[in-house]
């Protein structure tokens, strides 16, 4: 099998090793594993040397008290064990495959195989899942791949297996959206972010094993529950927020929050959630100009063509926390140009019959975070110190003095207490009457459901 990656990982140069004193590798960066392997030369001589794993890099010395003067990277390489029968006895090992580059290492017995598997399915492309995973069921299905439940063996733990049909990511476009999402996942690591556990490859498929969240997603839990109670809303925007103040941590900006991606737990939980679908996101190095999301969620900035940030994400949280709060969203139009000119002008609207029984300071959060100017749109540390937040998190105040803000973020965070109420005082009435163009309920609102992932 011709790996889908390997026009993605031609070498520089035509061996499998490179010296260490060349390369940008961090010797003690997230280690993995490490011990003695036997070494298939391409001299077809044997020699047993040490390595060590990392999340970044395989690493070969002589000895295990010398230095390490090798490293190869394994980002992209297919990973397949294997077992020789011998005349006297077996052996275990795996090879690694890098185009037209192939290396076999030997373990000495078959536990220390399965531990440097466990590890190098971290890194590398792992082969065979069937024998790994026992697939029970389709969770859900898109364009490009479907997601079944499927068991470990060697566990019986349940994980969530995404299957992209190869033939269906054969373009440029669509193949670097795949590896870019993988990239992303690898480099995450937040108790509320759908972990990747490992990618498998296939002929016709590659496969990303995923956490699996039992509890579904957020639209069908309104749908079928309705709007949460402040409290729950409260704490699942604490939880939401995190994720995104951890990964501006990460230069990472999501680019699809809404409620398709955000996926409960449990069944009998309304806060504990993990978010998902990375397939829009990407990593910040300048000002983004591509337009992308999902009608109702963007930030007017991303439909106005503006350079943009992380506060995006921003935005879209708060387009959530209206539609938590009351089963509604607040740019639906009847077609998704509607939908997006009212996303674009970004005119939040509470009509009194669904937001009579929401508290002002509910009110004054979703204003905070869907801000139209981005400038003036807090990030997530920011967000977390409004006082619906402090209302059901008393001690927020407390680890917010103990953050270090910039003297930009305090003035924008005064400019809010001020201006918000200012805001409410002007808007008190005309914002709560009924307008027949919201309307829609959620659960009838097709272009609310929709997903689109616009051009650039």
């Amino acid at each position: 099998m011709l790996s889908i990656f390997a026009l993605f990982d031609q070498p520089g140069n035509l061996d499998f090793w490179s010296d260490l004193s060349n390369s940008n590798c961090t010797v003690n960066s997230s280690i993995l594993i490490k011990g003695f392997l036997t070494e298939l030369t391409p001299k077809n001589t044997f020699k047993e040397r040490y390595y060590c794993l990392s999340n970044f890099s395989f690493l070969r010395a002589k000895t295990d008290n010398q230095p390490f003067t090798k490293v190869s990277s394994l980002k992209w390489k297919v990973i397949e064990p294997f077992i020789e029968e011998g005349s006297k006895s077996k052996k275990y090992g795996f090879r690694v495959t890098q185009g037209a580059l192939c290396r076999h290492f030997y373990t000495n017995f078959p536990d220390d195989l399965d531990n440097w598997l466990t590890c190098l399915s971290k890194i590398g492309i792992m082969t065979d899942i069937k024998n790994d995973y026992d697939f029970k069921k389709v969770l859900g299905a898109g364009t490009f791949a479907q997601v079944y439940l499927a068991t470990q063996v060697e566990t019986s733990q349940d994980y969530a297996v995404k299957s992209i049909e190869k033939a269906l990511i054969q373009t440029k476009k669509n193949f670097l959206l795949l590896v870019n999402e993988i990239e992303i996942l690898r480099t995450l690591n937040h108790p509320n972010i759908i972990k990747l556990h490992g990618i498998y490859e296939s002929e016709h498929h590659v496969h990303m094993v995923l956490d699996y969240a039992q509890g579904g997603d957020l639209l069908h839990r309104i749908l079928n529950k309705g709007p949460l109670t402040e409290e729950n809303a409260a704490k699942l925007m604490r939880n939401l927020l995190k994720v995104l103040e951890y990964l501006q941590t990460k230069n990472v900006v999501h680019r699809d929050i809404k409620l398709e991606n955000i996926l409960f737990v449990s069944d009998n939980n309304d806060y504990k959630i993990k978010l998902s679908d990375f397939g829009l996101a990407c990593f910040i190095d300048a000002d983004l100009t591509q337009s992308c999301g999902s009608p109702g969620y963007v930030a007017p900035e991303i439909l106005k063509r503006r350079p943009y940030g992380s506060k995006v994400d921003i935005f879209s949280a708060g387009v959530v926390l209206y539609i938590l709060l009351s089963g509604r969203a607040p740019f639906s139009g009847k077609t998704q140009k509607e939908t997006l000119i009212r996303n674009r002008d970004c005119s939040i609207l509470f009509p009194k019959e669904f937001w009579k029984n929401i508290s002002r300071q509910a009110i004054d959060a979703i204003l905070f975070l869907a801000r139209s100017q981005p400038k003036m749109r807090p990030n997530a540390k920011e967000a977390l110190g409004c006082e619906w937040f402090k209302k059901y998190f008393p001690n927020i105040n407390a680890m917010r003095k103990t953050a270090s803000l910039s003297n930009l973020q305090v003035q924008l965070l005064t400019k809010f207490e001020v201006s918000v109420k200012e805001i409410i005082k002007q808007r008190r009435h005309s914002c709560f009457e009924s307008n027949s163009k919201i309307k829609k309920p959620l659960e009838k609102s097709a272009s609310f459901k929709r997903n689109i992932v616009s051009k650039p």
